[in-house]
């Protein structure tokens, strides 16, 4: 590895001074990577602080209990390569693992229920229930909405479906210019030909009659900045598509603040109109189906939230989805929102909410995905300070622009959640590049330049 500055750790890479006796502490990595995107568990480092101590047992006995414990405790067989390295006159063990086209995968002792874990940043942890069922499905390439839908036992025919209203509404809706045919529903698995028959999939019935109990969205305004006085409450059925336009109308009412003078009389919102359009068409098409948490959407009188349920979807991170990098959990109904317009291309959706933002000097989306539940976006109605500017100061050289500073003042200055910045002040205390000063909760932290 030369000279090459190691990473930390991540999503796609955990750290382990040594191999712990109990193989599960460490085979919980070797589950999680194969079931989300694969990644590398090192032995020799210290993760807190990047230390190379390197190992001290021969490389052919570490390697051969490496194989050994993974070929009798992970079920199925993973995928993984092990190499040694070299790195500061120590020899480290690399153990490459790829994602894994056979999930879920699993410690054998604790069977599929409490031993299969995925990726969640950089821990691992259980799988929920959901995200089992999403990882069987992925096996056999298949997702919640392109299974064929089962009603009390019994599939349910194309025929008792109003297929023909629903082309002809889309139709009549159409933003791509190409109208849309059966043909197209089978290939986009919104139905299925199986026993010499066509049956609806879970996706068709979402955008149509919508029988799925969880699947709606709720909608909150609250008096401050809390949830505790609550002014209206809205719960919006039918089918995900009429969900959209439902939403957009209460949500448009309630952050409409007047009218700009202009040549032409236009309403005016707390945040602009495409941000909302695409947070909430986002929500709707990556969320989990299978969840059984509906979509929540809170305002504030400082800003609004939007709850999806189901995390990020086969191992994607938020900044790739910021930076326009898609995993589509739902790709047939992302095909039919796409047609009419509601999204303009995979990917781009968080971009173009982004730029609509800066240009009317609103700070950027905000997300909280510390919950493997869901995904919280926050859109804050706050203006951009001119102290802070964030093409200059940002999570990489905070430090370099700091000599003390608070929890709040790091949430602030860097448009970052409590749990955020919690993360960010351990991680630099454990690394030694910031102290704390006094022991409340108002606490400054003293920033250590040497490091």
């Amino acid at each position: 590895m030369g000279n090459k500055r190691l990473e930390d750790e991540s999503n796609l890479i955990e750290y382990k001074v040594t191999l712990p006796e109990d193989n599960t502490k460490w085979l919980k990595s070797i589950v999680s990577f194969s079931n989300t995107s694969g990644g590398k568990l090192i032995i020799g480092v210290e993760d807190s602080t990047l230390m190379v101590v390197g190992i001290q047992d021969e490389r052919s006995k570490i390697e051969q209990r490496i194989v050994e414990s993974i070929h009798n405790n992970v079920e199925p067989r993973p995928i993984i390569d092990i190499s040694f390295e070299n790195y500061e006159d120590k020899d480290i063990v690399i153990i490459q693992v790829a994602k894994g086209n056979e999930t879920p995968y699993f410690i054998k002792k604790e069977g599929i229920e409490e031993g299969c874990y995925v990726r969640f940043g950089s821990t691992d942890q259980k799988a929920t229930n959901s995200q089992k069922l999403e990882l069987r499905l992925s096996r056999n390439n298949e997702t919640f909405t392109s299974e064929i839908y089962n009603k009390n036992a019994k599939l349910v025919k194309k025929d008792d479906v109003e297929i023909s209203e629903f082309l002809n509404s889309i139709n009549s809706q159409i933003k791509s210019g190409r109208s849309l045919n059966e043909n197209k529903l089978l290939e986009w698995k919104l139905l299925k030909s199986e026993f010499d028959n066509i049956y609806t999939t879970n996706g068709l019935m979402l955008l149509t009659e919508n029988p799925f109990s969880q699947s709606y969205i709720k909608i909150g305004v609250f008096s401050g900045g809390t949830k505790s006085e609550i002014k209206k409450d809205y719960v919006i059925n039918g089918s995900i598509i009429t969900q959209y336009f439902e939403a957009m109308k209460i949500l448009l009412t309630e952050l409409e603040v007047g009218y700009s003078i202009a040549t032409i009389r236009e309403k005016k919102y707390k945040v602009p109109e495409i941000a909302i359009r695409e947070v909430l068409a986002n929500a709707i098409i990556h969320r989990s189906y299978i969840d059984e948490q509906t979509i929540r959407i809170s305002i504030f009188d400082n800003r609004i939230e939007i709850y999806s349920p189901g995390t990020l979807f086969d191992g994607l991170q938020i900044e790739d989805a910021i930076n326009g990098r898609s995993k589509l959990r739902n790709p047939n109904i992302s095909e039919v929102f796409y047609h009419l317009g509601l999204i303009e291309k995979w990917g781009s959706g968080l971009q173009r909410a982004n730029e609509s933002l800066n240009k009317v000097k609103l700070l950027p989306l905000l997300f909280e995905v510390n919950n493997i539940h869901g995904v919280n976006v926050i859109i804050k109605f706050e203006k951009i300070s001119n102290e802070v500017n964030e093409s200059v100061i940002n999570v990489d050289n905070y430090l370099d622009f700091k000599s003390t500073f608070t929890r709040k003042e790091l949430e602030s200055d860097l448009n970052v959640t409590q749990d955020q910045a919690r993360y960010l002040v351990e991680k630099w205390v454990n690394k030694g590049k910031i102290a704390k000063i006094g022991g409340s909760s108002k606490s400054k932290y003293s920033v250590n330049k040497i490091n």
